[in-house]
């Protein structure tokens, strides 16, 4: 697939609860919202994002919300996100199943988007560099 533009992802796949796995998302160019992009797809397994730029977020509510078989989230070792601009309530709330990279598991006390990094030794997250 190639680069797609997309601003606003928000309820693209919403409780779709048959998907399993998700490949390409990093193909998107200039995406800013992601509220609920994912959130309650109780199949959900594994997301390959790699690729995905993530300077222009700014919302990323409820996310992974409810992917409570989330297990792998894959992003670019140097993925990170923008400093300053952004929200995301419960982000990663009841993704149970969910391990970052370098064995970080999931916490009913954080669940917001600051998990949303790449697990390293040095900062825990949700995230697994691929």
């Amino acid at each position: 697939m190639s680069a797609l533009p997309a601003v606003n992802t928000n309820y693209w796949f919403y409780a779709c609860s048959a998907l399993t796995s998700v490949a390409g998302m990093g193909n998107l160019r200039g995406v800013s919202l992601m509220q609920f992009t994912f959130n309650a797809c109780s199949a959900l397994t594994e997301l390959d994002m790699r690729g995905l730029d993530p300077s222009g977020l700014t919302n990323v509510s409820y996310l992974f919300g409810g992917c409570s078989a989330l297990k792998t989230i894959l992003m670019d070792a140097d993925w990170a996100l923008p400093k300053s601009g952004l929200s995301g309530m419960a982000t990663f709330y009841n993704c149970k199943a969910i391990v970052g990279g370098n064995g970080t598991t999931y916490s009913s006390s954080n669940y917001g988007y600051a998990m949303m990094r790449v697990d390293t030794a040095g900062a825990a997250g949700y995230l697994t560099a691929g």
